[in-house]
């Protein structure tokens, strides 16, 4: 078992919010221009980076230890903040439902798509808002430490974030952004 200071994981997941954030920018260029093969890679990334990689950090190493740690999780911002992490995964496969239709012809499903696409940011940036503004601090004021088996760059190294990264890259020259 690793002993990981909170700042360290809540500094790593504010990086990761950052990139999210620029990725959720990048989704509203990518629906105005129609870019089918950018709208691919985004809707890939919210499943890849900001659901199996970043909300594993949350959900498997801060969120968990700071349960264990004493750390309310009924009725508490942890238990809130996990439920949103499951309408965003919603909403991700909703998009990646949406886009399939759409390249197979159904240009319908491009509205549609629009409108998932649009509260997927919505909600993923109102949560970062709260993760950063009230949960982070929060657990940094009243855990110090908590213990993982695994530790952020495990998780990291599991979910590609590095090729992630490398998949934002990309689509922010795509875009010309």
């Amino acid at each position: 078992m690793a002993r990981i200071r909170v700042k360290y994981i809540t500094g790593a997941l504010r990086e990761h919010h950052d990139r999210i954030l620029e990725a959720l920018q990048l989704l509203y260029k990518a629906l105005e221009a129609r870019d089918a093969e950018a709208l691919h890679n985004l809707v890939k990334f919210a499943q890849g980076f900001v659901d199996a990689c970043h909300h594993s950090v949350e959900e498997f190493i801060l969120f968990h230890g700071a349960v264990r740690g004493g750390f309310p999780y009924e009725g508490g911002p942890i238990q809130v903040m996990a439920c949103e992490h499951g309408v965003g995964r919603f909403l991700a496969r909703r998009m990646e439902e949406l886009y399939l239709a759409w390249r197979s012809g159904d240009e319908n499903a491009f509205a549609e798509l629009l409108d998932a696409a649009r509260l997927y940011a919505d909600h993923i940036a109102q949560h970062i808002d709260k993760e950063n503004g009230v949960l982070f601090p929060m657990l940094e004021a009243n855990v110090h430490e908590v213990e993982s088996s695994k530790t952020v760059e495990d998780v990291e190294r599991e979910n590609r974030h590095e090729e992630w990264l490398k998949t934002l890259e990309e689509v922010r020259r795509r875009l010309g952004a």
